[in-house]
């Protein structure tokens, strides 16, 4: 119920503040953001693991995408109830414009679909760099090219290329979330470029979480910047007693950098 109360009242407050930051949105190349959300024991997630590896490796689609694997990884939980996922594997493109599962060519499709949407007139540009044992310096560049201020919401997602965790076939995740190097909002001015750098250190991440023995050569450092005005997203769950929406913020673009 309070979840509830929550996304109603940001919802009542959208039209008094969307002025603020309503940059007009335009239709423009961008780079799509996918976020799949797993777990290690899931018979289906296996297949669905594959399938988006098999789309980022064959270069058909320009998108980054991430493994959320909720049971090894707490953060990946948090993000998970953000998105409020009740089933899995459970695809969220573009911060949840769409939400697809893995029937039929659900994830490619929605990866295609959303290339074709109308975004906000920003890119993004991620650059990271090894500063020794555990530790990977971030810095992210958000240019605004539209004609109003721009307030967004960026995420740097730190990612195991080949992960440490296993699905249930055995076989490891690609690109597993570890933790957000930057989560934070930021504003940018009309024909203005915004610059955040941040030092991420795998031994003393977020929660205490530790992931020490990161390799490099096995990262890969994906961001992506969102127009902070919510939408009503919804889950693909018919159980009617399941509360299937949550708050999406759409990805206007997206970038990744291995190292």
């Amino acid at each position: 119920m309070k979840k509830a109360i929550i996304i109603v009242s940001l919802l009542l407050l959208v039209p008094f503040i969307s002025n603020i930051n309503a940059n007009v949105a335009t239709q423009q190349s961008h780079t799509v953001m996918a976020e799949l959300g797993a777990v290690s024991w899931c018979p289906h997630c296996p297949a669905g693991s594959e399938k988006m590896y098999e789309l980022f490796n064959s270069g058909k689609y320009n998108f980054y995408y991430v493994t959320l694997v909720y049971d090894k990884n707490p953060l990946a939980q948090d993000r998970g109830k953000w998105l409020n996922d009740v089933y899995i594997p459970m695809l969220y493109v573009d911060g949840g414009y769409i939400v697809a599962d893995n029937s039929n060519n659900n994830f490619e499709n929605a990866i295609a679909e959303a290339e074709q949407r109308t975004t906000h007139p920003v890119s993004i540009e991620v650059n990271a760099e090894w500063k020794g044992e555990n530790v990977i310096e971030v810095s992210v560049d958000v240019t605004n090219d539209g004609s109003t201020p721009y307030f967004g919401h960026l995420r740097a997602y730190i990612t195991e290329i080949t992960s440490r965790w296993n699905d249930e076939a055995g076989l490891p995740f690609h690109y597993a979330f570890l933790d957000f190097a930057i989560n934070n909002y930021i504003f940018v001015m009309p024909h203005k470029t915004t610059h955040v750098t941040a030092t991420w250190d795998a031994s003393h991440a977020s929660k205490g979480m530790d992931f020490s023995g990161i390799s490099n050569g096995n990262i890969m450092v994906v961001a992506s910047i969102a127009h902070w005005m919510p939408h009503l997203g919804k889950n693909p769950w018919e159980k009617p007693a399941t509360s299937i929406y949550f708050l999406a913020q759409y990805v206007d673009d997206a970038d990744g950098i291995a190292i």
